[in-house]
Parts: structure tokens; sequence; C-alpha cells
């Protein structure tokens, strides 16, 4: 499956943190992972897609001391990812990715801004009107792509009541009383 980057926010036509959506266009995921907070106020969920190079993050956030979410976000992990009619995929040289990520905003009439981050090893340019985050490992003076993640603006106060039924997960149940 190719991953396509919407002309407003997500892939493949998922703009919003949608569990129903996601699973409507992309099926079940092959393994799920859950993760409680070591203080019980986060719960990540992992969806993972062997087959189609694809893995989902969720995170929920409660208030303090409560069961009450305070907000979500969601983001996606890809191989490769289309921009229009280029591509943009791990292993990549990152100043060939910066170059189309550049082109693709001008054609799309977004403005091009984005925040830079290096480290000794490593690093990161975040295109923060795309929501879209490259990571890059350094070999000397070449900067390889190894990671691409597209993320879905968080929401607050999210109704997360239906989660673990569509994702036919029993032990949220559990989870979210025990909180």
């Amino acid at each position: 499956m190719e991953f396509i980057l919407n002309k407003t926010l997500g892939i493949n036509g998922i703009d919003r943190i949608s569990f129903k959506k996601i699973i409507e266009i992309l099926g079940r995921a092959s393994r799920i992972k859950l993760e409680l907070g070591k203080d019980n106020f986060d719960l990540n969920i992992t969806l993972e897609y062997k087959q189609l190079e694809l893995i989902i993050n969720y995170c929920v956030n409660f208030y303090l001391g409560t069961r009450i979410p305070e907000f979500q976000r969601l983001f996606f992990v890809v191989e490769k990812l289309y921009l229009d009619n280029e591509v943009i995929k791990i292993g990549e040289d990152v100043r060939k990715v910066f170059t189309k990520v550049k082109r693709y905003t001008k054609n799309n009439y977004k403005i091009f801004n984005y925040e830079y981050n290096i480290g000794e090893y490593s690093g990161s340019y975040d295109f923060n009107n795309l929501d879209l985050t490259i990571y890059f490992e350094k070999y000397g003076k070449k900067r390889i792509v190894d990671g691409i993640y597209v993320s879905l603006p968080y929401e607050d106060n999210p109704n997360i009541s239906n989660i673990g039924e569509i994702l036919k997960l029993d032990i949220l149940k559990n989870i979210f009383e025990y909180k």
C-alpha cells in the first residue's frame, strides 16, 4: 500500500484520530501492543501492520489521579511517503528529502517552515505545517533518513469509551476501570 500525505493533515484520507476510520482504510493490525505508564496517567497503544510496513502510535493522557482523558495524540511511522509525484523513503539522503518536501510545500501553496534538531549522531527536521518529522542518522558527512513520522493534531478531552470495542481489546475495559 502506498502512503500519501493528505493535502491537509494525515495520510491516505485519515485526517483525525479515529480508530474506526483507520481500520476501515488500513484493516486490522497484525500486532497490538499496550503499555500503561508507571504512574497510570498515560496509555500507549501501538498498532503494527507488518504487511504494510506501517506502525501507528497512539497515546492518551489522563488528568492526574482520575479516569478522565485529558488529551490524545497519534502518529504514523512509515517506510515510504508519497508527496504528490515524489516519494521520500528510509535510507535516502536527507538533503534530497529536504528538497522534495520544500517543492511539495511550494506546489501546494503552503509556507515552508521547519525546526531543525541535531545531535552528535542523529537529528531531525520537523516540518510544522505538514505535521511531518524526518529523523536521520549521521554517517560522517552523510545524513541518512531513518524515520518518517506523520502526526495528527492532538485532541483535548477525547471520548475514548469505544476504543477497546473497535480494536477488539477487552482488556482496555479493565485498564479503564483500574484507573
